[in-house]
C-alpha cells in the first residue's frame, strides 16, 4: 500500500508543473493548486503508515508466541483439572473401601463313619464355600449379606457332599441383615443374622450353621452386665399358627475371664402342630402321627405333630485364662426343657487348650454332651453331634494346627451312642478331617 501512494504521489509531482501550464481557466488553476495541496500532506501520511506497518509486523511476531503462551496455560489448565479429577476419583474410591468389608471362606472335608450294626464303613468328602460383605451406611447403621454353598432345606449345614454325577452345587442366602447401633454398647439387629445370645465354648446344643429370622437387641460391652432379647420366626403358615421363639438372655463378664449367662426361649405354636419342615425333621424330638391338623391322632395319619412345647431355660459358665503362657477356656452349659417331666434335659463340659490363629500355632480341646429327647428343639441341635439327633450322648475330640496365616488343618472325632436308654441305641463314630482357607 504505502509503494502504491508513493508511486502515486511521484507521479503527482513529476506532471504537477506541466498541468499548471496547460490550465486555461481559473478553475483550473484552483484544482491544480488544491492537488499541489494534498500532494504536500503525502510525506506525512506516508510516515503513518510505515508506522502502523511496523507496528503490524511487531504484532505478527508476537502472535505466535502468545498463542504457545495461550496453548501452554490450557494444557496447564487441563492437566491441573485431570490431577483434581483422578484424586476425586480415588478419594470416592478410598471412601467406599474403607466402608465396604469383605469375607470368606472355603474349607475341604473328609468323612469317615463307623456305626453299629452297618455293614460297611462309609467314607465322603464335603466343601463349604461362604461369601459375605458388610457395608457401613453411616457410623451407626452397618448392612451385612453372605451366601453359602448346602442344602436349602437344611438350615443346620452349608456342606455340599462331592456326588450327583458333577451337578452344580446350590447356593443360598445364608445372611441379610441390618445393624443399628444407636450408642456405645447398644445393638439392634433385624434380618436373617448369626445367634445372638452367647454359648459356652463350642457347644454342640447349637449348630452354629442356624442363622435365625428376625430381630434382636443386645446391650452390654466387654466386661460386665449384658442383656440379650430375640423373637425369631420358624414357620409361616397362612392357614395356621406361625411357629416362632422368643427369649432372653442376661449375664455378667467379669474382669477375671468369667462368664456367667442364663437364658430362656419360648418356642410358640408348636405342641400339637405339624413338624417345622427342614431337613432331618424332627432331629429326634417325641411326634406322633394324626390328620394333616394335628387334631386326630391316628397310628396311620400322614402328618407328624410335636408331642410337646419346647419352654428352655439354659445356664452357661466359661472361663478364660492363661496356663504355660497359652490360652486356656473350659466351659459348661446346663439345659431343660419346662414343658415335658421327662427327657428334657441336656448339658456339657469341656475345655480348649491353645489358639490355631498365627502361622505355626495350635489348639487342642474335648468335650462330653448328653441331650435327652426334648431337652432341645430339633431344628437349633448340632447336626453332626450323634447324626444330627436329640437323646445323643458322647465325647467330642478335636485338634487345629494352623501352617500359615488364613489357614488351618483340624481334626475332630466323635464317639457318641444315637438314641441311648433306648431299644435302638447304637454307637455312632465320626471323623472330620478339614482344610480351612480364609480370605
Amino acid at each position: 500500500m504505502r509503494n502504491i501512494i508513493t508511486a502515486s504521489a511521484l507521479g503527482l509531482v513529476m506532471f504537477a508543473p506541466g498541468l499548471a501550464a496547460a490550465a486555461t481557466t481559473d478553475q483550473d488553476r484552483a484544482d491544480i493548486e488544491a492537488l499541489k495541496q494534498q500532494v504536500a500532506v503525502l510525506p506525512a501520511l506516508l510516515a503513518r503508515i510505515e508506522q502502523l506497518e511496523k507496528a503490524n509486523a511487531a504484532l505478527q511476531g508476537q502472535a505466535p508466541a502468545a498463542a504457545a503462551a495461550l496453548e501452554t496455560r490450557v494444557a496447564a489448565v487441563e492437566e491441573s483439572n485431570d490431577k483434581q479429577s483422578d484424586q476425586l476419583a480415588q478419594g470416592m474410591a478410598s471412601e467406599w473401601a474403607r466402608n465396604i468389608k469383605w469375607k470368606g471362606d472355603f474349607r475341604y472335608r473328609n468323612e469317615q463313619f463307623n456305626i453299629e450294626g452297618v455293614p460297611s464303613d462309609r467314607v465322603r468328602d464335603r466343601i463349604r464355600a461362604r461369601f459375605g460383605l458388610e457395608a457401613r451406611i453411616n457410623p451407626n447403621v452397618l448392612v451385612g449379606f453372605e451366601i453359602a454353598s448346602g442344602d436349602v432345606l437344611d438350615p443346620r449345614s452349608t456342606n455340599s457332599t462331592l456326588d450327583d454325577n458333577n451337578l452344580r452345587k446350590t447356593v443360598g442366602l445364608s445372611l441379610a441383615y441390618v445393624d443399628w447401633r444407636p450408642r456405645d454398647g447398644m445393638l439392634f439387629t433385624a434380618g436373617k443374622q448369626k445367634q445372638p445370645w452367647i454359648k459356652a465354648g463350642n457347644s454342640f446344643l447349637f449348630d452354629g450353621d442356624v442363622n435365625p429370622e428376625g430381630m434382636s437387641f443386645q446391650y452390654g460391652a466387654k466386661t460386665g452386665p449384658f442383656a440379650k432379647a430375640w423373637g425369631f420366626w420358624l414357620n409361616e403358615d397362612s392357614s395356621g399358627a406361625d411357629g416362632n421363639v422368643l427369649g432372653a438372655q442376661l449375664g455378667y463378664v467379669f474382669t477375671g475371664g468369667l462368664t456367667l449367662a442364663a437364658g430362656y426361649w419360648d418356642y410358640g405354636a408348636i405342641q400339637d402342630q405339624p413338624i417345622v419342615p427342614f431337613t432331618g425333621a424332627p432331629a429326634g424330638n417325641t411326634v406322633y402321627t394324626a390328620d394333616a391338623s394335628c387334631t386326630t391322632p391316628s397310628p396311620t395319619g400322614t402328618t407328624r405333630c410335636y408331642t410337646f412345647d419346647y419352654n428352655i431355660a439354659a445356664a452357661d459358665v466359661q472361663w478364660t485364662g492363661m496356663v504355660a503362657g497359652k490360652p486356656i477356656l473350659l466351659f459348661g452349659t446346663y439345659m431343660e426343657n419346662m414343658d415335658p417331666s421327662t427327657l428334657n434335659s441336656a448339658y456339657q463340659l469341656g475345655f480348649m487348650f491353645g489358639k490355631a490363629a498365627d502361622p505355626h500355632t495350635w489348639e487342642f480341646g474335648a468335650l462330653y454332651e448328653q441331650a435327652e429327647r426334648d431337652s432341645q428343639f430339633g431344628a437349633f441341635i448340632d447336626s453332626d453331634f450323634a447324626d444330627g439327633l436329640t437323646q445323643g450322648r458322647g465325647y467330642v475330640v478335636q485338634g487345629t494346627w494352623a501352617p500359615v496365616k488364613n489357614m488351618t488343618m483340624k481334626g475332630t472325632y466323635f464317639i457318641n451312642d444315637r438314641n441311648y436308654d433306648t431299644p435302638s441305641e447304637v454307637e455312632y463314630k465320626r471323623l472330620q478331617l478339614d482344610l480351612n482357607y480364609k480370605f
